[in-house]
């Protein structure tokens, strides 16, 4: 099923679980010391970020037409 064509519901799950595994990232990145396991927490921090914005352009996109 096309993103266009989600429920408004499965965005905001989405968004939820994305949040929430930020949340833990965060808290494990500022315990961390170490400068390579740091990058990859943050690295991977960002895609979610952007991964989950590209997913709600999408679907706000197709809402739009």
């Amino acid at each position: 099923m096309p993103i266009q064509k989600w429920h408004v519901g499965k965005i905001a799950i989405l968004w939820g679980w994305g949040i929430a595994i930020c949340f833990v990232l965060t808290q494990i990145i500022l315990r961390t010391t170490k400068f390579v396991p740091g990058f990859v927490l943050v690295a991977t921090l960002l895609a979610i970020l952007v991964t989950l914005s590209v997913i709600t352009w999408k679907w706000f996109g197709g809402k739009e037409q």
